[in-house]
């Protein structure tokens, strides 16, 4: 049994948690966790969060076997918060961190044995990160890969009854509903990011033989910043090009 400690800062629900489980598993036991709506996610704030669960739990970060951070797509900011934290953890302690993508974790959320799950969240400009998966006697496959589009786009490669999940889904419930009629919502609170399914993914693919190395874990923004937009459009109007920078 493994020790893990987890983070969700994709969206401007911050969760942490520490949670037990084997390697492979498909599940694992919470010990403690923290769920909080941040709309200024701070460092300082969110090693609060990890000495909350913690002394929650009983437990010392010398009891944990293995860190895991959701990487994206998400908040630019947030993943960047996120990510550096764990990866310094890893680092200045010698833990394993597995970089775990953020709408994997997010169609655990809803426990079925049979069907589709599209979580779909809100990546603002009027679009939505989304993936869809398949399961089958609890045997979880992926439709299609990460990707950010209008909600229409994204509902293009499913059909029937399909379980949407995450504030995406909830922004565009009618959009989605008049696409697709047979459309099914999971309950407000499986739609909430939860560090817990951050860390049952990552017992899940430690059992594939993922790699844990903590240098080779990066935040996954699928699209462009605000910033790198605006440099874009600036450039090929023939203006001086924007400082780098990165949007939220």
């Amino acid at each position: 049994m493994s020790i893990i400690l987890a983070v969700d800062t994709s969206t401007s629900i911050n969760t942490v948690a520490l949670c037990r489980g084997e390697a492979g598993a498909m599940d694992a036991a919470v010990l403690a966790e923290m769920v909080v709506e941040c709309r200024r996610l701070h460092a300082e704030r969110l090693m609060g969060a990890v000495d909350w669960v913690f002394a929650e739990s009983g437990h010392t970060l010398s009891d944990v076997d293995a860190l895991a951070v959701s990487v994206g797509p998400g908040s630019f900011t947030g993943l960047r918060i996120g990510v550096s934290a764990w990866k310094g953890l890893a680092l200045a302690r010698g833990l394993p961190l597995i970089g775990v993508p953020t709408l994997d974790a997010m169609s655990r959320l809803l426990p079925i044995q049979d069907g589709v799950v599209c979580p779909l969240f809100d990546a603002r400009m009027k679009e939505v990160y989304g993936s869809a998966y398949r399961y089958v006697r609890g045997e979880r496959e992926k439709i299609f890969s990460d990707r950010v589009g209008s909600v229409e786009d994204l509902l293009a490669d499913v059909s029937g009854p399909v379980w949407f999940l995450g504030d995406g889904a909830a922004l565009y419930k009618n959009r989605i509903l008049a696409r697709l009629p047979e459309a099914l919502f999971a309950p407000a609170f499986c739609s909430v990011p939860r560090a817990a399914a951050v860390a049952a993914e990552a017992l899940h693919l430690l059992g594939t033989g993922i790699s844990a190395d903590a240098g080779r874990v990066a935040p996954v923004y699928i699209r462009l910043s605000q910033a790198e937009m605006s440099r874009d459009a600036r450039a090929r109007r023939g203006g001086p090009p924007l400082h780098d920078g990165q949007g939220t």
